[in-house]
C-alpha cells in the first residue's frame, strides 16, 4: 500500500483545450485537400464513363456492321434530346438501324448511363459543337470530329474549370482521346 491516496486521473481544462485547438488545425489543413480529392475524384470518374461509352459504341458498330448513336436521351421519349449539355440527361447508346441519327421504336438499345448532374451546378458534359449526335457508321468512322468539354463547376473561382476540366476529342476515323480542357483543335489526330 501506499502512504499517497490514490486519486482520479482526468483531463485538465488546459489539455482538452489544447487537444481541441490541434484537431482544430489539423481539419483547417485537410478540408480544402479533401475537396480538392473529391473533385478530381469526380472528374475522373465523369470522363471515364463517357471515354468508354464512346469507345464501346464504336466498337458495337463495327462488330454488329451497323450504325451506332450516342445522344442524349429525351425526357419526354425514346428519342434524342436536342441540348449541348449531356450532364442533365440519360446518355443512351443504340443500334440506329434506319439512318435518322434518332432512337425510333424498334432500334435496339445497348447502353444507358445516368445524367452526372440535373442541376449543372456541379459537374457539367458540353458538347463544344452546338446539339446533335456521335455517329459511327459500320467501319467505325465517326460522321464528324467533335470534342465534348467535361468539368467541374465552382463559380466563386474562374479557373476552377480549367483545373478540374477535360476536353475529350472525337477524330473523324472514330478514334477518342482525352485532351486538356477545351482544346481548339480536336480534328488533327
Amino acid at each position: 500500500m501506499s502512504i499517497f491516496p490514490r486519486r482520479f486521473q482526468g483531463f485538465s481544462l488546459i489539455e482538452l483545450m489544447i487537444t481541441i485547438a490541434l484537431a482544430g488545425i489539423l481539419l483547417a489543413i485537410a478540408i480544402p485537400n479533401f475537396k480538392s480529392f473529391v473533385a478530381g475524384n469526380r472528374l475522373s470518374t465523369n470522363v471515364n464513363s463517357v471515354l468508354g461509352l464512346i469507345n464501346y459504341a464504336r466498337s458495337e458498330a463495327i462488330v454488329r456492321n451497323q450504325a451506332v448513336v450516342i445522344c442524349p436521351k429525351s425526357n419526354s421519349g425514346i428519342g434524342c434530346a436536342s441540348s449541348n449539355l449531356w450532364n442533365e440527361y440519360e446518355i443512351q447508346v443504340f443500334v440506329d438501324s434506319n439512318g435518322d441519327n434518332t432512337r425510333n421504336n424498334g432500334e435496339t438499345l445497348l447502353r444507358t448511363i445516368s445524367a452526372t448532374d440535373t442541376s449543372s451546378n456541379i459537374s457539367r458534359i458540353t458538347r463544344a459543337t452546338g446539339t446533335g449526335v456521335i455517329s459511327f457508321n459500320s467501319s467505325g468512322y465517326s460522321q464528324t470530329a467533335q470534342r465534348f468539354d467535361i468539368y467541374e463547376v465552382n463559380s466563386a473561382d474562374p479557373d476552377y474549370e480549367f483545373k478540374y476540366g477535360r476536353s475529350i476529342c472525337i477524330s473523324r476515323p472514330g478514334r477518342a482521346r482525352v485532351v486538356s480542357y477545351q482544346t481548339s483543335n480536336c480534328t488533327n489526330f
